[in-house]
């Protein structure tokens, strides 16, 4: 399917939307289910979370001893080691979320102007901006457009970091390894790729981590593959110095001490992990196959399928009608504004086995076709 978002609202074609919804003030953010109760007066255990791009069948962590909870979380041996074995590299340290590294990174790396995805997780320029660094853009949609504004942007100024958030979230945009490679020995010296990598863990054969260069820092999180996002656990992939530093920034006990336990167990069991590929995948299918009757009628919408999550690209008044209207029938999906024209809907996915929940996302989706005449 095609990935490409246009600029140009007229080129994206419109439903009929007749529902008229008062649209919420300010956007939700990822799996916050609690401000969703509030503002939409539905009990918390009601809803349906397809905002977070999480696993639904978490990994089983099982009991746990009483010891994980009283001793106080000095970093078990064995956690960078299976860490370093699950993701194929021993540059490695583990912090409680890489929500954690993106705050700190700006404040441990050179500081200069960075690089990074137009429409992408925001988090990474909000801290850099807080840090005083320069933010430039490049198109995060368009493969051949993305891949020629970084060649022209680094040979006219190599003094700058670089962010690739791969896949792309929401977008999808997934550069191959040997690309980020080459962007990596095109910057100056102390200048930096960083590289997201929270949706890799389907496609571990895509990622940089095989072949790191000492320039590159990379992300992974651990919540999503596994879907534990409530451990707050994360990894991050560095030269030692880097690593060093975050160290100092992050603290003693980084991470929580049950999050250590389950972490060792999970990183290490390679038969569920393989299972959960499978999972996903499969799960991925049906959840695609429920939405795609709102696309049969509309093929100007844009539509990127990953693993975890489905990027729907709508004009922006349709894409608020949508969200209100799931949200009121308590399925909370993620939107996230492009510009003023248009908007991505992001849905995560269903287990295949979660039959109420197929229904009532399928009833959902009728109803705003008959309401709207589409």
């Amino acid at each position: 399917m095609a990935n490409c978002v246009s600029n140009n609202a007229t080129e994206w074609g419109v439903f009929i939307v007749n529902i008229a919804i008062k649209p919420t003030q300010e956007a939700l953010h990822g799996g916050d289910l609690y401000t969703a109760s509030q503002r939409y007066q539905i009990e918390l255990e009601q809803w349906i979370d397809l905002s977070t791009g999480l696993n639904p069948q978490a990994y089983p962590v099982g009991d746990i001893p009483q010891e994980v909870f009283t001793r106080l979380p000095y970093e078990m041996p064995q956690l960078c080691h299976r860490a370093a074995e699950y993701y194929g590299n021993d540059s490695v340290m583990a912090v409680s979320g890489t929500q954690l590294a993106i705050q700190c990174l700006p404040r441990c790396l050179p500081q200069h102007d960075i690089l990074v995805p137009q429409v992408g997780y925001q988090e990474h320029a909000l801290h850099w901006g807080k840090h005083g660094a320069n933010i430039f853009h490049y198109p995060s949609e368009n493969m051949e457009l993305a891949i020629e504004f970084i060649n022209q942007a680094l040979l006219k100024n190599p003094q700058r970091h670089l962010l690739i958030i791969n896949p792309n979230n929401p977008t999808g945009l997934k550069f191959a390894a040997r690309q980020i490679k080459l962007w990596a020995s095109a910057l100056d010296k102390n200048c930096y790729v960083i590289v997201d990598e929270a949706f890799m863990d389907v496609t571990p054969q895509d990622s940089v981590l095989a072949n790191l260069s000492s320039n590159m820092v990379v992300l992974r999180s651990f919540g999503k593959f596994f879907g534990l996002a409530g451990l707050r656990l994360g990894f991050v992939f560095a030269n030692q110095g880097i690593r060093q530093a975050l160290q100092q920034k992050a603290g003693l006990w980084a991470v929580n001490g049950p999050a250590q336990y389950i972490a060792i167990k999970a990183l290490a069991d390679k038969p569920w992990q393989q299972t959960a590929r499978k999972d996903i995948h499969k799960s991925a299918f049906f959840t695609q196959s429920l939405f795609s009757p709102l696309f049969t009628n509309n093929p100007a919408v844009k539509v990127h399928h990953e693993a975890l999550f489905s990027s729907y690209i709508f004009p922006i008044t349709l894409a608020g009608n949508l969200f209100e209207f799931f949200a009121h029938r308590g399925i909370l999906i993620r939107k996230i504004a492009v510009n003023e024209q248009i908007c991505i809907l992001r849905t995560g996915i269903i287990h295949h086995q979660d039959m109420d929940s197929q229904q009532r996302v399928k009833q959902c989706i009728q109803d705003f076709l008959v309401s709207n005449r589409i």
